[in-house]
Parts: C-alpha cells; structure tokens; sequence
C-alpha cells in the first residue's frame, strides 16, 4: 500500500507557532523530509520541528542546491526530479512521509518543485499550511500589512528605482523577501521617496537572534530578513 505525503510548513523560526494539525502529523509519521541547501548544512525546518519528533522518527535529507532558478533551471529540474522519485520509493514502501518547509509550503517553497514529477507517478501530496515568514514579520513589528482597501504585493527582489516606481504606483504597500540583493535599489527609494519611517526590516523572525529596524537598510542583512514598505497612511 502506498504511503502519504505530507507537507508540513513549521513557520518561520518559533516551534511555538507549527499549528496543532502538523504537530498531530508529525507525532505519527514514519520518515521525516528535510530540506537541506547542501550536504553537510542543517535544516532550519528540521530544527525547529524537532521539539515535536518522535525519538525513533527516520530523517532523510534531500538537497535543493539554492542557484539561478534561470541560469541553472536544467541543473535544478534533475535534482527535484531526483528528490521527488527518492520520495517515491519511499511512499512505496508504504511509509508516511512528512516534508518540512519553512513558512508555509505553497509560498516559495523548495516542496512545490516537486509537483510535476510526483505527479506523473499518481503521488497526490497533502499540504498542511504554516505560518508565513511575513505575517509573522508584522505580527512581531506590530504594524499591519493591509488595511480596509489597501492592496499589497509579495517580492523576492526588486533591481531599479524604475522597477520600483512601478509597484510603488501599482500597491500601497509591498513585502520583499530574502531582499540581499535589493537593498541597494530600497536604500536609493528611501532617500528618494523620504521613506525613512515607512521601511521596516525584520531578520530572523522568531529566533532568538531577531532584529528590527527601521530606514535604511544595512550592509550586512541576514538571507532570512523580510522588508515591509508602506506607502499609504
């Protein structure tokens, strides 16, 4: 008989905020997915599930090398395809399978890669959602990301003051995640734009290392920081 998937998003950093349905899942699962940039790394999702594992629970790690998803799309479509048929053998062993994600796993997530290639072998995978990086972001800065009519946009990166302009037109306020490589162009709109009090800045939400600040954004931000631009009142 053949095993269930479950992808289980674990939040952003705080094991206090996975919901009660994955903590009821992961209690009973045979073998636990985690994620891993590359061999030898941790698993942040691992690490924060942890306090929920049984003692005896298997751990596979499959790695999803973090590279140009345009430059080195046929380098990633092999691994995911050699991820998602390692997951498959599994299944068919009749094992319950449990694969971690950070945040929630239908938003950016390395889980939804694996999709089309469970797919052509009739695996039908079962998403229980988590908390996301940037709602927990502004749960913890304590200001809301839209209101009443307000509309927003979720980045991953933005690389002009063009670009910029144009979701400035478009959104009231916008979110950008992982935003290393737009620090330069939000740093130039907040001078720009006099945005000085409307740029928060959130690392390591949930963690016991998290910072907050506001304004410009500095040099050495961390790979798991969100950026919140609000542009309305």
């Amino acid at each position: 008989m053949l095993g269930r998937l479950y992808g289980i998003g674990v939040g952003p950093g705080d094991s206090g905020l996975i919901t009660q349905k994955a903590i009821d899942i992961i209690n009973k699962i045979d073998v636990i997915v985690a994620p891993i940039t590359k061999m030898g790394k941790e698993s942040k999702a691992f690490n924060i599930a942890k306090p929920y594992l049984k003692a005896d629970v298997e751990t596979v790690e499959l790695e999803f090398p973090m590279i140009d998803l345009e430059k080195e799309k046929e380098t990633l479509n092999a691994k995911w395809k050699e991820n998602a048929t390692k997951i498959a053998e599994l299944l068919k062993q009749g094992k319950n399978l449990a694969f971690l994600t950070l945040g929630d796993p239908m938003v950016y997530s390395t889980y939804s890669y694996l999709f089309p290639y469970l797919e052509e072998v009739n695996i039908k995978p079962i998403t229980i959602p988590g908390i996301t990086s940037f709602c927990a972001s502004a749960a913890e800065l304590g200001v809301p990301i839209v209101q009443g009519n307000e509309t927003f946009c979720v980045l991953t990166q933005i690389t002009s003051l063009e670009e910029f302009d144009k979701y400035k037109e478009l959104f009231e306020n916008i979110v950008i995640m992982k935003p290393f490589s737009s620090r330069e162009t939000i740093n130039a709109a907040i001078e720009k734009y006099n945005l000085h009090d409307r740029v928060y800045a959130i690392s390591n939400c949930g963690s016991e290392n998290q910072e907050i600040s506001r304004g410009f954004v500095k040099e050495d931000i961390s790979y798991f920081t969100i950026i919140l631009i609000k542009f309305g009142n």
